[in-house]
């Protein structure tokens, strides 16, 4: 009985914890990804006064600091799923 009971409680605590922390979490996601794609739309249309050569290297370092974010999220997510 005293184990269907912590079983109750912890679920019950859990399910508050998870309706609470997932909003937030994912709020900050939100937030997180339209202040980048901001400042990438202000970077672009800010070198686009440049040299060609220039907005190359910035186009080319702004797909790998993506491609370390995608090399990431690709591992976090292999981690959570094994």
């Amino acid at each position: 009985k005293d184990l269907a009971t912590a079983t109750k409680t912890w679920m019950k605590t859990t399910g508050r914890f998870v309706q609470d922390v997932t909003p937030k979490v994912s709020a900050t996601i939100d937030e997180t990804v339209e202040q980048s794609s901001e400042a990438f739309r202000k970077a672009v249309a800010s070198i686009g006064k440049e040299s060609k050569r220039f907005q190359v290297g910035f186009l080319r370092s702004y797909k790998t600091v993506l491609s370390k974010q995608m090399d990431f999220i690709e591992k976090r997510l292999k981690e959570l799923t094994k």
